[in-house]
């Protein structure tokens, strides 16, 4: 072997663009598919059971969240098994867990209490998904279009929900809402063929010192440079003094790590109180059943294109933390005039505008975690940031639920999104400093991160 030393995380950062890399974002994007289907099905199930399994507005709220209390399980603790034994069988383990749960929730969970549990369990495998992908297509993509491509990752989980308001409508025309979790069993087909085609993460490779394997991975991408890396020692960041929790919450991350949280807690609670509850209310202000649940389709379809929108923005001109930033400012705005707006035009442009900036919003927070921790803790750190997320994802549902029982009418949840988007402006102000390991000083300047 050579002599000479090549630094993973350089050749990565500054690889030119590749068709390897369309085909990771597309595997990632596939695999939150159907995380953003599953976790979103329970809104277009409630039309049908909340008379016949006597639910108030609060419990109809902890059915929804109900499989948000095992996303958030599996969020906090998938991350340091990725760590440990990798990227690959983690999220292929998760995509089991979900399909194999989702279809006994179609065939067992006719009740209140065993689809609540069966939910749970549901969840412990999608809380894998949307941040281990993230991270993972986090570690292949290039400086320059990071933020572009890494939402393209994510945005799977947007269309997902846009799948689920389609099926949503199309499938329970005639009350048979179980056939929307059978759809989820997808997700066991989707691990078996992943056995075959998903990839581990090149620095998690070398930093467990199985650099032949790099060498094949990096080849793909760079092939000019494969005899190179077939005969040089291959490297990655140096391994840091702490690991999993210990570091994330250490003196060199955790004012980033605190910030990542409460932004990831505020901005959980205005996706999913949206998501639950938009189609609904709209029902209610006299849209009508199908109408209702387009403006579910038309929030996901529009988060879609704010991630794409803000990820072009944060590389190209404000960076990913003042983006954030700016996406949840314009979010309050759009949340309050669906408050206090009656008119079907101005509705459906409000939903959508909400969608666009806090959803989208969401998706960026997603790739600025991805980036702040080195290779050690990367799962760990997504990990735990969504996983406190999704406590604010369950409030949401089950609060608003709660909001609309005491007060009434449809505006009162939108009122408490914003308030909730107004305080995201303010803790994604302080998603800043530096963190030892996590990317270069010029790369976390191209992203905004550093001050």
């Amino acid at each position: 072997m050579s002599s000479i030393a090549v630094d993973v995380r350089t050749e990565l950062s500054e690889a030119p663009l590749r068709p390897y890399h369309w085909l990771l974002v597309g595997l990632v994007a596939l695999a939150t598919v159907f995380d953003g289907y599953d976790t979103f099905i329970p809104s277009y199930i409630l039309h049908f059971v909340a008379h016949e399994w006597s639910l108030a507005p609060s419990t109809a709220g902890l059915l929804m969240s109900s499989g948000l209390i095992g996303f958030g399980v599996g969020s906090l603790t998938h991350g340091v098994i990725a760590d440990r034994i990798g990227r690959r069988p983690t999220l292929i383990a998760g995509l089991f867990i979900a399909g194999v749960f989702s279809v006994l929730t179609g065939a067992f969970g006719t009740s209140f209490t065993p689809f609540v549990v069966l939910r749970m369990l549901t969840g412990l495998g999608l809380g894998v998904l949307l941040p281990l992908g993230t991270a993972y297509v986090n570690e292949y993509l290039p400086d320059r279009v990071h933020n572009r491509l890494a939402v393209l990752g994510g945005t799977g989980f947007a269309l997902g929900g846009v799948l689920a308001a389609v099926l949503g409508v199309t499938l329970t025309e005639s009350g048979n809402w179980p056939a929307l979790f059978y759809v989820g069993g997808a997700g066991i087909l989707l691990g078996l063929v992943y056995l075959a085609v998903f990839p581990e993460s090149v620095e998690f490779l070398v930093s467990r010192g199985q650099t032949e394997q790099a060498a094949r991975l990096l080849a793909r991408i760079r092939p000019e440079r494969a005899e190179l890396y077939r005969t040089a020692g291959l490297t990655s960041a140096p391994q840091p003094p702490a690991r999993d929790l210990r570091l994330v919450l250490g003196s060199s991350y955790r004012r980033r790590t605190l910030a990542l949280w409460m932004s990831s807690f505020l901005l959980l609670f205005c996706v999913y109180g949206l998501s639950t509850w938009t189609p609904q209310l709209m029902i209610q202000r006299g849209h009508g059943f199908v109408s209702g649940y387009a403006f579910g389709a038309v929030m996901q379809g529009m988060s879609i294109v704010g991630a794409v929108l803000g990820g072009f923005v944060a590389d190209r001109y404000l960076g990913a933390r003042r983006s954030v930033t700016l996406w949840c400012g314009l979010g309050v705005a759009a949340v309050l005039v669906v408050a206090f707006t009656d008119g079907a035009l101005g509705n459906l442009l409000a939903v959508g505008a909400a969608g666009l900036f806090i959803f989208g919003g969401q998706f960026l927070l997603n790739n600025i975690c991805a980036i702040t921790y080195p290779v050690q803790a990367r799962g760990t750190g997504e990990g735990l940031m969504l996983g406190v997320g999704r406590i604010g994802g369950i409030l949401g549902p089950y609060l608003g639920g709660a909001l609309l029982g005491a007060f009434g009418g449809t505006s009162v949840l939108f009122v408490a999104v914003a308030v909730a988007a107004a305080l995201a402006v303010l803790s994604t102000s302080f998603v800043t400093g530096r963190g030892e390991g996590a990317i270069s000083d010029a790369g976390a300047r191209r992203q905004g991160i550093v001050a």
